[in-house]
């Protein structure tokens, strides 16, 4: 099991062991936080709906390094749907 990531609101980031994890450009409130949390601890269903956030650009600015990231890692682990996913981001990456 990976280690467990919390929600600094005084640095507006997390921390991850030792190492400080920063978000620019994202809206990071506290559902993001949650889903966040979620999928850094592998849950594969909010490592999807982090996937298609950043495709859609739900979390402020769409990022398809970061979606194509997260659908990548839920394709690794046979979630069902990251491969139809991974094709819809490739479609909008041109």
């Amino acid at each position: 099991m990976g280690k467990r990531i919390y929600f600094d609101s005084r640095k507006t980031g997390l921390q991850a062991g030792k190492k400080k994890v920063t978000f620019r450009g994202t809206m990071a409130n506290a559902d993001w936080i949650a889903l966040f949390d979620r999928a850094a601890m592998g849950d594969l269903d909010a490592i999807m709906k982090l996937a298609e956030g950043y495709l859609l650009g739900s979390y402020g600015e769409k990022n398809l390094i970061k979606a194509r990231k997260w659908a990548s890692f839920a394709a690794r682990k046979e979630h069902p749907g990251a491969r139809e996913l991974l094709e819809k981001i490739k479609k909008a990456s041109g």
